[in-house]
């Protein structure tokens, strides 16, 4: 299942950027992390330019200049599981990455070669609910329908070989069914992401789109204006394997989150978390997670998902151990025991 993804990284980590990266020590690499006197000094690595990632590592930047004179932070594009490499190598002090990301890299699953073991946990972000959006006009009114009846279904799926794309696999398969499967029938798998599926969907030429979104997800909320969609719910059992493979949670998608969900829908949630590395001094990251819970408010009115963070919350990590620098603060506000 995640020998695409493996390809997808091996890919990444093997450009000019990442060789260069990669073959670099923690004295070598081009971290400048430091505070005192104002020098405090932050790159984190998120998504690309424009995106959600994008909007929340520069949302917890403007957090730190506002809370350290004379601050320097630098956001840096990327990718969810090469993020990870990224920290890792020195060439950035935090990353945004998912809850699966985590997992693997920790325990040195595929598509991690070898387990990273200087990987830390920072703090809960927000949480990626699992979607499985179809259009009224399919026919289609459960998963178990799409296997036992074979139905033809033509999906966009998320950028391929990504963790959040990879978790489709897990669903379709928890159900007895694959991409493989679904083409054999007459359907078709889209790698396209959810927000560009809109059109296609409205001209009826995607049955649905399938993927983890924040919520709620503004191009779902507009899809529903002009065409009828539904939201399926998830069995018990794949909730189970995601959280087995993905570090997943079990989530409800509350009656009202759309317009179109009029009762609860069971699903589960994969998390978007921040990371760092061992090599990120403690001071830095307890500078870092202060100005991030302090500055609460105002993470707030940048986006929506910011709203997932709570006192509850921003210490529910997964995958891989705490940072001492956030844990010194958790416990000092009294987060953590």
């Amino acid at each position: 299942m995640k020998k695409r993804f493996l390809q997808s990284m091996i890919a990444l980590m093997s450009s000019a950027v990442f060789l260069a990266g990669c073959g670099n020590t923690a004295e070598e690499g081009t971290q400048e992390s430091s505070t005192g006197d104002g020098n405090l000094k932050v790159t984190i690595a998120g998504g690309s330019a424009g995106g959600l990632w994008s909007t929340i590592g520069e949302g917890i930047g403007e957090t730190i200049k506002r809370t350290h004179e004379g601050a320097t932070f630098t956001y840096q594009p990327g990718q969810d599981g090469a993020n990870i490499i990224t920290v890792d190598s020195n060439q950035a002090d935090f990353g945004i990455v998912s809850s699966a990301a985590v997992k693997w890299a920790y325990e040195g699953e595929k598509p991690y070669p070898k387990k990273v073991e200087k990987l830390r946990t920072v703090a809960f972000l927000h949480a990626m609910p699992y979607h499985f959006i179809v259009s009224e006009s399919s026919g289609i009114e459960s998963i178990e329908q799409i296997t036992k009846e074979k139905i033809p279904f033509i999906a966009s799926v998320n950028t391929k070989d990504s963790p959040m794309e990879m978790s489709n696999r897990i669903v379709l398969e928890s159900y007895g069914t694959s991409y493989e499967d679904i083409q054999k029938n007459g359907g078709k798998i889209q790698f396209i992401a959810p927000s560009k599926s809109n059109d296609q969907i409205k001209d009826k030429k995607l049955d649905g789109t399938i993927s983890p979104l924040p919520t709620p997800a503004g191009n779902l909320v507009e899809l529903s204006t002009n065409t009828p969609i539904k939201l399926l719910p998830i069995s018990e059992e794949a909730v189970k394997e995601a959280e087995e493979k993905l570090a997943a949670k079990p989530y409800t998608i509350k009656a009202g989150t759309y317009p179109f969900v009029k009762e609860d829908v069971p699903t589960f949630a994969i998390d978007t978390v921040l990371v760092s590395s061992t090599d990120v001094s403690e001071e830095v990251v307890y500078e870092v997670t202060k100005s991030m819970y302090e500055q609460l408010d105002y993470l707030y009115s940048v986006h929506q998902s910011f709203k997932d963070i709570t006192k509850e919350t921003i210490t529910d990590l997964t995958g891989a151990p705490l940072h001492p620098g956030a844990e010194k603060f958790y416990k000092e506000v009294g987060i953590l025991k």
